[in-house]
């Protein structure tokens, strides 16, 4: 194989690594967080937010469809929350 070949190939085979072979589950399958789990309780996690202007939605931890009821958050990784929920690690969005 000559070196133009190889580079040629290279750059192709380079490229396709970059596609994504497989799909991560959506946000929306993860089952939700109780109040019993042990981190939740560790944070002051609750269903609904006692803080005005403070929920999870608005929660620089929150992640996917913010405007949901249940969403995405950083702290409990393959577990969603509540939107209107709040714990103490809350933190402003920027």
């Amino acid at each position: 194989m000559k070196r133009r070949e190889f580079m040629k190939w290279s750059a192709a085979t380079g490229g396709c690594l970059l596609i994504p072979t497989i799909s991560l589950p959506a946000v929306a399958d993860d089952p939700l967080v109780t109040l019993d789990d042990p981190q939740a309780k560790a944070l002051g996690y609750v269903e609904a937010s006692e803080v005005e202007g403070q929920s999870c939605a608005n929660c620089v931890h929150g992640k996917g469809d913010l405007s949901a009821e249940n969403i995405g958050c950083n702290l409990f990784p393959g577990k969603q929350v509540k939107g209107a929920g709040w714990c103490k690690v809350w933190a402003a969005r920027p």
